[in-house]
């Protein structure tokens, strides 16, 4: 709740910086043959040096933050779904969470892709001060950023325990796909890849979460979690115990089948209607 409610709240500060940085001049008050270029074709042609490229209004391409929230939008419609229909699988509805992300556990390394890009989605160009005052007002001021357009985001900041919690992010446009990188006190803690398929998406998520309970004592081990869907229908698997991370699916598109094969758990949906294998229970 209280990662939520500072996001709100940087959100709103970026609209008011924007607002404050803004000409309050009204437009159309430069007397004629003042020799001075309109307003909006001057802010283009400032932006078109500064960034090599002419700004385009609404051109949302390349930002994380726009094309991160566009991949969560759908896996989100997806997962609800899913879950509705589970409601009338016994054993779906009972172990679906062998299959699914559970994204609280890693969402301190997710939230900094909410900010990547926001100062290009509200002043048309990167602009680094922006951005900083929005990642500190969200993860602290002891926030570091920075970024490079070639090798992406890095963002430093402390959690809650005084960890130093590390963010690596690289989008490639061309076909729209992220690799992210979490580290916490300089140990990797979770790769996350996601890739635009043709109606829908692939990714993966690795890192290390409960497996199983013995007794009750939860045991952990380094797991590798795969959705891959188009519209309502796909598939959700995670593989146990993994020895190492599971090869990019960047650059390519994944076959649906063999992109969960191997699973330990795993579960498809088709036209509403499940086939799997949770928690050794085959469907």
């Amino acid at each position: 709740m209280k990662r939520a409610l500072t996001i709100v709240l940087a959100i709103l500060l970026v609209f008011s910086l924007a607002a404050c940085g803004g000409d309050t001049k009204p437009a159309g008050n430069e007397p004629p043959g003042s020799g001075k270029a309109e307003p909006e074709q001057a802010g283009q042609d400032e932006q078109q040096e500064q960034t090599g490229a002419p700004v385009k209004a609404g051109d949302q391409n390349g930002i994380i933050s726009v094309n991160y929230n566009a991949y969560n939008d759908a896996k989100y419609e997806f997962d609800d779904y899913v879950l509705e229909q589970s409601y009338e699988h016994e054993i779906v509805s009972a172990s679906l969470t062998m299959a699914t992300v559970t994204e609280l556990k890693i969402l301190e390394y997710l939230l900094p892709l909410e900010f990547m890009g926001e100062s290009v989605k509200s002043l048309g160009k990167y602009d680094a001060d922006f951005e900083l005052v929005m990642f500190q007002t969200a993860f602290g001021d002891d926030t570091e950023v920075t970024h490079n357009e070639d090798t992406g985001y890095v963002v430093k900041f402390s959690d809650a325990k005084g960890s130093t919690i590390e963010v690596k992010a690289v989008y490639h446009t061309d076909a729209d796909s992220l690799r992210l990188e979490g580290y916490k006190d300089g140990d990797l803690a979770l790769v996350f890849e996601y890739i635009e398929i043709a109606g829908g998406y692939a990714a993966q998520y690795h890192y290390q979460t409960v497996t199983g309970y013995d007794k009750a004592t939860p045991i952990e081990g380094l797991c590798t979690y795969r959705i891959i869907f188009e519209g309502s229908d796909g598939s959700c698997a995670r593989f146990d115990n993994v020895a190492s991370q599971p090869e990019s699916i960047l650059g390519s598109v994944p076959d649906a089948g063999s992109f969960i094969e191997g699973a330990t758990h795993w579960f498809t949906i088709t036209d509403g209607s499940f086939t799997g294998n949770l928690g050794g229970k085959a469907f």
